[in-house]
């Protein structure tokens, strides 16, 4: 919250935000953050209370982090496109005091949060399902007082990764540590006179760091794409979005940079001068596509839920350079070493290890967890890579099990355990396989069937429980999983 006072006091009437036609100046929405906290407040919320962000890109989410930060509480941002279950395990595992959502969400959530231990309040957009309580009525009811700066190791956020070691695993961050990563967005040379072109979502690692974090330090206006999924139907719309309102930076995941590429109708997108990909590897196709179309080029970012940025891309030959995602930036250091945990020669492949100010201490409650990702100092990535002699990161692979979907991170243990609790299945492993775009990758059940079912029963079943990012889109039986002599899964036949 220091940040965006600092944002208000040196330009109180410069945009902090742009959303459909609402323009939203840094003192006003410092004064909406500080009615929304002084209305939370009076519900009871404080201090070290957990609270579920379940909404959707657009000026409430950003609104609402930032009042439960300011006030010490501990923001859990959550897809908004999870289903019942998903959130269950989201808000119980948190132990959240109160979930706040969207007309589209407040249902599900009412209905999670009457199971819930303790009380566990709704707080919604609207009054669309009967709340007693919306946001603007905690706005209109709170007061406009400047709020007291948090202590740097209360804790910020809690959010979930697989880590390198599947199934979703609670990472805290403290305020000292974002704060971290939000320097380092500075540091990449964002300034005040940018306007950053949001459309990934702000629940997510990236979203949160490059757009929240990053308009915060530097005072860069957001602009933010409404409804961006699926983005094959809105790609015009982000184009005419970007040329009219002349965003400079795009932060976006392969896909976005591909279709936009390939968009039948064309935009001006000169105002663009930093494109950086994240999520996973930018295949060369997308970046001279996209640089022949728009001429500007996209350079590859990396970073993780655990630690935040860690590298980026800003050589002054982003061509020869394109691999790579870049050198480590402000505070981060990055080392390969082998499975020993020695550092291995410049130019060898092994695995990648950070030291950040902004990484987590560990994942809570997940001590065996920690002991293989997070020691001597370091988190490991699970990731595999090599530096050049400029100490520029190339990744190479992956030692960890994660299928990288459109951008998101899927933990195939988690779609297993969904699928063997059909009453067919017998037994199942979930792969990641080649997707029908270069660089991309779907998801692939193999099934061990204990009795007649078909592939769409299956995929149903599982669209019912999961994201629709983590249903497999294809469905392969066999009568074995087949196992090594030491009954280890052979992954690389199911492939």
């Amino acid at each position: 919250m220091g940040l965006l006072y600092e944002q208000a006091e040196r330009r109180p009437e410069h945009t902090a935000l742009v959303y459909r036609d609402e323009r939203i100046a840094f003192a006003d929405l410092v004064e909406r953050i500080e009615r929304l906290a002084s209305g939370l407040a009076q519900r009871g919320i404080g201090a070290g209370d957990a609270v579920a962000l379940v909404l959707p890109d657009d000026p409430w989410f950003v609104t609402s982090f930032h009042a439960i930060t300011a006030l010490g509480a501990i923001v859990v941002p959550v897809n908004p496109a999870f289903k019942q279950a998903e959130l269950e395990f989201n808000f119980a595992s948190t132990g959240v005091r109160a979930i706040i959502s969207d007309e589209r969400t407040a249902g599900v959530c009412e209905r999670i949060a009457s199971g819930l231990d303790g009380e566990v309040e709704v707080i919604t957009t609207s009054t669309a399902h009967g709340q007693a309580h919306t946001l603007d009525a905690l706005v209109e009811e709170g007061s406009a007082e400047r709020l007291a700066a948090r202590l740097p190791e209360e804790t910020f956020v809690y959010q979930f990764s697989s880590g390198s070691t599947g199934r979703p695993k609670r990472v805290p961050r403290t305020h000292r540590q974002c704060a971290a990563e939000a320097s380092a967005y500075a540091a990449l040379g964002l300034a005040h006179e940018d306007r950053i072109f949001c459309a990934i979502p702000l629940f997510h690692t990236w979203g949160m760091g490059s757009c929240l974090f990053g308009g915060a330090a530097s005072g860069a206006t957001v602009v933010i794409l409404e409804d961006p999924q699926p983005f094959l139907l809105k790609r015009r719309q982000a184009m005419e979005l970007i040329e009219r309102e002349q965003a400079t930076v795009f932060p976006g995941v392969p896909f976005n940079f591909r279709l936009m590429a390939e968009a039948p109708a064309g935009a001006d997108l000169s105002s663009l001068r930093l494109c950086f990909s994240a999520g996973t590897a930018l295949p060369r196709a997308s970046f001279e596509a996209f640089g022949e179309r728009f001429g500007v080029l996209v350079r590859q970012l990396y970073g993780s839920t655990e630690t935040g940025m860690i590298t980026a891309n800003i050589s002054d030959d982003p061509v020869s350079t394109f691999e790579s995602v870049g050198a480590p930036v402000q505070g981060v250091t990055v080392a390969i070493v082998d499975d020993e945990g020695a550092p291995v020669p410049t130019g060898e492949v092994g695995e990648v290890t950070v030291a950040s100010p902004a990484a987590s201490n560990g994942y809570a409650g997940a001590e065996d967890a920690n002991r293989e990702a997070f020691r001597e100092g370091r988190y490991f990535t699970g990731d595999l890579g090599r530096l050049d002699q400029d100490g520029r990161l190339y990744l190479e692979g992956r030692k960890k099990l994660l299928i990288e979907v459109g951008g998101y991170k899927v933990d195939p243990i988690e779609v297993q355990d969904v699928i063997v609790t059909h009453p067919a299945v017998s037994d199942a492993i979930v792969v990641g396989v080649a997707g029908e775009t270069a660089g991309e990758e779907a998801v692939k059940a193999v099934v061990v069937p204990a009795a007649d079912c078909e592939e769409g029963e299956l995929i149903a079943f599982c669209r019912e429980r999961l994201a629709n990012f983590k249903v497999p889109r294809a469905v392969e039986f066999r009568d074995e999983i087949p196992t090594s002599p030491l009954g280890k899964v052979l992954r690389k036949y199911l492939v």
